[in-house]
This record gives structure tokens, C-alpha cells and sequence, in this order.
């Protein structure tokens, strides 16, 4: 599953990137923060970390069912909004 991501705060944009989630755990580093991920049976864990100076935030762990999203969906984050997309073509 290919799970695009945007961090934003206040409506500003703060990073964007995109991994692919395989059975396989990587860690990806997409600007803002790094994204650690494996594809488990039926969901996609993926933990936020690291995040770069001035953002507040620690760490949050994702536990995403494996879908297609139709469009945009978005989750708050202490006071940031994560904004994801996920594709069943990767």
C-alpha cells in the first residue's frame, strides 16, 4: 500500500511525502519527520518520529486499515492536522 502524507499546521504546509508500506519494516525520512512502517495482516502500522525543531510534536503511532482512499482523509495531531491518502498500488 503507497500512503501519501502531509503534515500542516494552521493550514501551512510543514512537509509532504509518500512511502510504500510493505511486510518488510523501513523507515523513511520525509523532511519534516521519519516515517518507520510495516504491512501486517489487514492494517499498516506506521509511527511518526523525529520530527524536525519547532515542531511540537514526539511521536504518534498509526494503526491504518489497508484501503483506498477516495480522497484526502485527515486525523488531528496536537494541535497539527495529518492529512493521508492511500493507494492499493504499490
Amino acid at each position: 500500500m503507497r500512503v501519501e502524507l502531509a503534515l500542516l499546521f494552521n493550514d501551512e504546509l510543514l512537509g509532504r511525502g509518500n512511502v510504500s508500506v510493505t511486510p518488510v519494516e523501513q523507515t523513511d525520512d520525509l523532511g519534516v519527520f521519519k516515517a518507520s512502517h510495516k504491512l501486517l495482516e489487514g492494517s499498516a502500522i506506521i509511527v511518526l518520529s523525529d520530527f524536525t525543531e519547532g515542531v511540537t510534536l514526539r511521536k504518534s503511532t498509526l494503526d491504518m486499515p489497508i484501503h483506498e482512499s477516495s480522497d484526502w482523509e485527515s486525523i488531528d495531531l496536537a494541535g497539527y492536522t495529518l492529512a493521508f491518502r492511500c493507494r492499493l498500488d504499490a
